[in-house]
């Protein structure tokens, strides 16, 4: 059976059941019939009475959790076993899935059986309980019992943005995105951690039922190293959607990566741990189409990018339209915005906005930047009449701290 993590809830049916364990053949001599004499002393005559044997045994009976033959037992359910009544004792319990493997448990000193702490069952599966006792007589005596658990309407398979082993930019969030929507936010929150080497005050904010992102309060410190664990394990996320995996990453953050790009003054400002190392000319997007503002975040690094302007809503054979291979993109939204190489506008570079949106340099500079970006890295745009939206390059740092934590569900 699978092991899983302890859920927050721990749900126990409650139903008893009386089982009725046959006695086994017992070994030994029993007492007998006509085993003392039933006349006076002394006389040879009359009827001979048989001495009265042991009191039979009375069935040992149990109470159980789940009952027998319950079905839609809770993947987190705790299961217990006991004598009933003083019939017999408790010896072993046993309970197992179909592959064999034993759900963990042991006897308490009252004789009751329960299942180990934090062990979760395994979805669709059908349990055998098998129970050994005494009589008070001495008799062995066994039974048996079993339940099937729930069949999850779908799992929560996250995924996770960050690589294990990844080194990111300082603004990096943790992304976790589920394949079915969570209901209990705060059961699943609680079982994401984020464990930082250089103490960061951080929290997570959910972007709708499937999406939940974590960013520390500011920038991630240069040089920290970050362990992030999803403890899904058997975790109940509401609506029979259930985790059933754990997932975990460790990444470390590189060198303090911010560029700012002035739309007004057709530059970018590129810095390295607070220093200017160089400052280029850009064209930004024009009036009609204009570079969103705000702080980005560099999403990806791919060396030639096919752009198609009906991928965005204009046709290409429109004044506005495009379809053709661009080199050296670093991405900032997904919504289509890039630094990349620009051979086509070099001459508006530092003078005028001129591209659709994204942030156009020479491709010299281009492959400059290119290599020097790391995903994570920020880029914030200024000087723009565009506001930055919910796009994942812009959702994570254009709002105050304040609403970042109305987003949390904890």
């Amino acid at each position: 059976m699978a092991r899983f993590v302890p859920s927050r809830n721990t749900v126990v049916l409650g139903t008893a059941v009386a089982l009725v364990l046959a006695a086994l053949a017992v070994t030994g001599t029993m007492l007998s019939a006509g085993h003392a004499s039933a006349g006076r002393s002394g006389s040879t005559s009359g009827s001979s009475g048989a001495s009265a044997g042991p009191p039979p045994d009375p069935p040992l009976q149990l109470v159980s959790t789940p009952a027998d033959g319950a079905t839609g037992f809770p993947l987190d359910g705790s299961l217990s076993v006991a004598a009933a009544g003083a019939g017999g004792q408790l010896r072993a319990v046993t309970v197992t899935a179909p592959s064999g493997q034993a759900v963990p448990g042991g006897l308490a000193p009252s004789g009751s059986w329960a299942s180990a702490p934090g062990d979760v069952l395994a979805p669709g599966t059908t349990y055998q309980i098998t129970a050994d006792g005494m009589s008070r007589n001495g008799h062995l005596l066994h039974g048996h019992s079993s339940f099937t658990t729930l069949t999850p309407l779908g799992t929560l398979k996250p995924s996770i943005n960050v690589g294990d082993g990844q080194t990111v930019g300082v603004g990096m969030p943790i992304v976790v995105r589920f394949a079915h929507s969570v209901t209990d936010r705060a059961a699943v929150q609680s079982h994401l951690t984020v464990t930082p080497s250089i103490p960061v005050t951080g929290a997570w904010h959910w972007f709708g039922p499937r999406e939940v992102h974590y960013r520390p309060q500011t920038y991630w410190p240069s040089g920290e190293q970050v362990t992030m664990a999803a403890q899904l394990l058997g975790v109940d996320a509401g609506g029979n959607i259930w985790g059933l995996s754990n997932h975990s990453v460790h990444f470390g953050v590189g060198d303090t990566h911010v560029s700012t790009v002035n739309t007004t003054a057709h530059t970018m400002t590129v810095t390295d741990n607070g220093h200017t190392v160089r400052t280029v000319p850009v064209s930004t997007g024009r009036t009609n189409l204009p570079t969103m503002n705000g702080i980005h975040i560099a999403l990806a690094k791919t060396q030639n990018v096919v752009m198609d302007s009906a991928t965005v809503g204009i046709p290409r054979n429109s004044p506005d339209g495009y379809y053709e291979h661009v080199y050296w993109d670093v991405a900032i939204t997904t919504g289509g915005e890039y630094v990349h190489a620009a051979p086509w506008s070099v001459g508006d570079q530092g003078r005028s906005n001129v591209s659709h949106g994204c942030v156009n340099l020479s491709p010299s500079e281009a492959t400059w930047f290119y290599g020097f970006s790391q995903v994570g890295d920020i880029v914030q745009v200024t000087g723009s009449s565009r506001a930055p939206t919910g796009d994942p390059g812009t959702a994570d740092w254009n709002m105050s701290w304040s609403q970042w934590l109305a987003g949390t569900a904890a």
